[in-house]
This record gives C-alpha cells, sequence and structure tokens, in this order.
C-alpha cells in the first residue's frame, strides 16, 4: 500500500498513447484510484494521444471539473462509455472526408470536429480548471521538440511560447493525437498568437512560422518529460508518480516486398519503442525502484506483476485467482491502434485489464 500521507500526497500521473485501447486501459486506472479515493490527490496528469481523448471526456463529462471519486464512479465513467460505444469518431471521419475538401490536407481538423460533435468535447483550454493541471503533448515538426499545451502556456523551448492560450480543447487533443501519415499534423496558425522567449512570457519574441504539430508519442509516447526529466527527478508540483503505459506492442513484423506505409510506420514504431525502453529505464532506476512512484505497463498478466515484485505466486493467489489470466491480457496488449469505436465486450475487458494492473502494482509494489 502507499505509505505517503493522504493529505500531503501529490500525485502525478503519466498517460501513455495508443488509440481507443490506451483512452479504455487509463480509465480502468482511474477507477482504481477512485475505489482508493486517491483520484482527490491527482495534481498534474501529462497526456498523449490517446490518452488525451480519455482526460479530455473525464473533464468534459464532468462540467470541466476533475471529479471526485465517488463521481467518477457513479457517473462520469458510466458516461463516458456510452460516449465511446455510441460513437465510432474514427468512422464518422472517414464518412465527411471525401465531402470535406477543406479537410483533405487538414485530417487532424477533421478530428477534432468529430470529436467536438460526437463526444461533445467543446470549450477552450481556459475553461479547464487550476487543479490538477493536465498538459498535452504534441510534437512540433519544425522543431522537433516537445509541443506542451497547457492553460498558463503553449510552446516549445525552441519555437516560443504563448501565455495563457485560446485553444479549443478538441484542437489539443487532435495535436496530441495526430499519428504522422494516417491523421497528420495540426496546422497551428502562430501568427493568432503573441510569442515570448520563455514560458513565463518575461521575453517578447517575434512571431514564428507557422507550427505544424504532430502525435507527441513521436518524442515521447508515455508523455513522462512533462512530469520527470531525467537528471533533475520529479516536477515539483509531486511527490508521487504514477506512469500509465498502454503503448503498443511492436513485436515480430514481416516486412512487405512492396514500398508501402506499413513498412515507414513499422521503423517509426521501433524508434519509439527503443526511446521508450530507454525512459522506463532511467525511470525505475531513479524513481520505481526507489518507492516514489508506479509503472502500470498493458499486458502484465496479475501472475506476472506478482513474479516482478519478488512474490510467489502463491503469495499473491487470492488477487491471481480473481484477474485476467495471461493469454487475456496479451490479447488486450495486441489490440489494435486505431479509433474505432469497440465492442461492449472489448471495451469491458480493456477496462478491466487497467484496473487490475493498477490494482495489482499497487499491492504488490506499495
Amino acid at each position: 500500500m502507499l505509505t505517503l500521507n493522504r493529505d500531503t500526497l501529490r500525485i502525478g500521473i503519466a498517460l501513455s498513447g495508443g488509440g481507443i485501447r490506451a483512452a479504455i486501459f487509463h480509465l480502468g486506472v482511474f477507477k482504481y484510484l477512485a475505489e482508493r479515493r486517491y483520484l482527490s490527490r491527482v495534481a498534474n496528469i501529462s497526456s498523449v494521444s490517446g490518452a488525451s481523448i480519455c482526460v479530455g471526456l473525464i473533464f468534459e463529462t464532468s462540467g470541466n471539473a476533475w471529479p471526485g471519486d465517488s463521481e467518477y464512479l457513479s457517473y462520469t465513467l458510466p458516461d463516458i462509455e456510452r460516449l465511446i460505444l455510441a460513437n465510432d469518431i474514427q468512422l464518422s471521419a472517414l464518412c465527411r472526408l471525401p465531402f470535406s475538401p477543406r479537410y483533405w490536407r487538414n485530417r487532424a481538423g477533421l478530428l477534432s470536429s468529430v470529436m467536438r460533435k460526437k463526444l461533445g468535447i467543446a470549450g477552450s483550454i481556459q475553461d479547464l480548471p487550476n487543479y490538477p493541471y493536465w498538459e498535452i503533448n504534441a510534437t512540433t515538426f519544425e522543431t522537433g521538440k516537445s509541443f506542451r499545451i497547457r492553460k498558463d502556456y503553449m510552446g516549445d523551448y525552441k519555437l516560443g511560447y504563448v501565455q495563457r492560450p485560446e485553444l479549443p480543447v478538441a484542437d489539443m487533443i487532435a495535436a496530441s493525437a495526430g499519428f504522422p501519415v494516417l491523421i497528420g499534423p495540426l496546422k497551428l496558425k502562430t501568427s493568432r498568437y503573441t510569442w515570448t522567449r520563455d514560458k513565463y512570457g518575461s521575453e517578447p519574441e517575434e512571431t514564428p512560422p507557422d507550427a505544424h504539430l504532430w502525435d507527441g508519442g513521436v518524442y515521447d509516447n508515455l508523455g513522462l518529460e512533462a512530469l520527470h526529466k531525467i537528471g533533475r527527478g520529479l516536477d515539483d508540483t509531486i511527490n508521487y508518480l504514477i506512469v500509465s503505459n498502454a503503448s503498443a506492442n511492436s513485436g515480430d513484423k514481416a516486412r512487405s516486398a512492396r514500398p508501402s506505409i506499413g513498412n515507414l510506420m513499422r521503423l517509426l514504431d521501433i524508434a519509439m519503442d527503443q526511446v521508450g525502453s530507454l525512459r522506463k529505464r532511467e525511470l525505475m532506476a531513479t524513481v520505481i525502484n526507489n518507492g516514489g512512484g508506479l509503472y502500470l505497463e498493458i499486458g502484465d498478466s496479475a501472475e506476472q506483476i506478482a513474479l516482478n515484485a519478488g512474490l510467489e505466486p502463491h503469495e499473491a493467489r487470492r488477487f491471481i485467482n480473481n484477474c485476467l489470466p495471461p493469454d487475456r491480457a496479451a490479447f488486450v496488449a495486441d489490440y489494435k491502434t486505431t479509433l474505432e469505436s469497440p465492442s461492449q465486450e472489448n471495451f469491458e475487458l480493456i477496462l478491466r485489464h487497467g484496473y487490475e494492473t493498477a490494482r495489482c502494482n499497487f499491492e504488490f509494489n506499495s
């Protein structure tokens, strides 16, 4: 169990990308936190891609406020489940695309429009609460750096920063989820904003060229850098870090004999997987192994989590017997990275796996 004082606990939670699979997995993690009355102790959230959809839906269904523990369980989670199952945003976007020429070169803009209409994600970033802080991660194509979108500022250290940006929440999410090739970048018209050289707004900056914001997972698919810096440790807004990784399993894959998008995507997956592995190793060595947080990974069965924690299966049998077996956990990990609406069965399975992964890690490692 957590040994930190609940009254002083400030949880930071980094949520990976992974399409609708990741969104539902993270909802399961939040379900466990709510049951343990830790949801109200979340101080800072960093999200990428599908995770940004997850957090956007939580705020939207809770009236642009962070829900309390019982509110999340009784109202927020059931409302989100209904929205996801009733609205296939990927299919809606594909059906609209042939008849919407203005979106042919702006598929991220189309995704934003569909999320507003189908999921009800409306309003501006300035409508969000100050606590917990939500940081949305994208990647600036021009600079190759992590582009952070927060209530107090947005930008990257090479491009510059905008103070208290007025930006639709749906646009923020679309930028974070703009996976290369499939969705593509969200074009940010920089001339609409006043830019500064530093994130605190003390040094004026000339308006930079228009920026193209791509999937934050290209730079950091764990959304980790906003909450933990290599060599610096945890952000000073938090004292406990939870990383929820629902990234796709790169696995083994045969190469197509012909030039294909699949081959290019495979190379990107390999690069992202390697970066994620390096970040995980450093995090485990400096934070997790020292009791400063937990690392949750999709596909880990209850039995595997127990073994990783140094327990014999019989020591954790009462948990393992009630959790998904390894083959079902592997099925969830291999669930396709897509924005398609899942079946009711798959929604419940992915949600359960996220919940059980959180529960077992807390029970066995805290």
